[in-house]
């Protein structure tokens, strides 16, 4: 199901996905760029201009054309050509050069950043430091399988990977507590959304993945937390977390119950579709299709992982 069938099975008009502030940030590197390459070629032109210039003066007003012949005044103005085309020519590949490197060491350190955030929260709590990748790669699966474009996607796994971040408040007595919780204790983590997307939200370069890391606990019947949102006022971003983490979640072992299978995990969300989950995105989990291509894919063990709070 592709993301045009899945919206239009809904009537739901899909928001765009915030794409992140380095994503920006490239777009305007993009354009600088090609208004370097107007000027540049404005400025070849200019030298061709120039050449075509120096010639005429030279065969008309120093009459070098009877002095020596044509023949070596046409090959100097050839040289010259082609040495300002050679010059232009090294000027732009130098520039598309230094461009090409500075938007590569900039992608590099934000993903330095949000990795060293789950490593964080990876100190604190063993499990929630692999859940987060593991969340950020099956979210980013969804959202490349339901159509999305490659920087909506790529934003959604960013959210994916920081969606717990907000555990770092939480008490250590209650993140790692063995058995079910108190009410004040469940009443406590689930804080942690609003956390999270507070921190997140007062780092200008991570600000547009606060709304999905905020989000990811609400429900589609709108029984989640800490709004209550419901069906499509959730963010589509939050969204395909919540099934992400989940899954994850079902397929990790806990001190109150073992881990499942994928396919199981893959049942009992089904289940719960269209109360706690999105359909529409539970039905791009279940496709055979997606399903087989993360049941394929290489990362962590979840069931090596220590018992965590989702």
């Amino acid at each position: 199901m592709n993301a045009e069938a899945l919206h239009h099975s809904t009537g739901e008009r899909r928001p765009e996905i915030p794409v992140s502030a380095l994503a920006e940030d490239d777009r305007q590197i993009a354009r600088k760029l090609k208004q370097r390459d107007r000027n540049a070629l404005l400025g070849y032109g200019l030298s061709v201009f120039v050449v075509v210039v120096i010639m005429e003066m030279a065969v008309f007003h120093f009459h070098m054309a009877e002095r020596f012949g044509i023949a070596p005044v046409l090959a100097r103005g050839v040289i010259y050509l082609l040495l300002t085309t050679a010059l232009w020519a090294a000027l732009l590949r130098t520039n598309r050069r230094l461009v090409s490197k500075m938007m590569s060491d900039k992608q590099a350190s934000y993903e330095s950043v949000l990795l060293a955030y789950d490593k964080a929260l990876g100190l604190k709590d063993a499990y929630s430091g692999g859940h987060g990748r593991r969340v950020a790669l099956y979210a980013h699966g969804l959202a490349s399988a339901m159509g999305l474009s490659h920087a909506e996607a790529n934003t959604i796994r960013e959210a994916a990977l920081l969606h717990d971040i907000g555990k770092i408040g939480i008490p250590d007595a209650i993140l790692t507590k063995p058995g079910e919780l108190t009410v004040a204790e469940l009443h406590t983590i689930r804080q942690h959304p609003a956390m999270g997307a507070g921190i997140i939200q007062a780092i200008p370069l991570l600000s547009h993945l606060a709304p999905a890391v905020r989000h990811h606990h609400e429900h589609f019947d709108g029984g989640g937390y800490p709004v209550g949102l419901q069906g499509h006022a959730i963010p589509l971003a939050a969204r395909v977390i919540a099934v992400a983490d989940a899954l994850d979640a079902l397929g990790s072992d806990r001190s109150y119950r073992k881990s499942m299978p994928l396919d199981a995990a893959v049942t009992e969300i089904v289940k719960a579709s269209g109360k706690q989950f999105d359909p529409e995105i539970v039905g791009v989990l279940a496709d055979k299709f997606i399903l087989t291509a993360m049941k394929n894919t290489s990362i962590d063990n979840p069931s090596t992982r220590n018992d965590g709070r989702q």
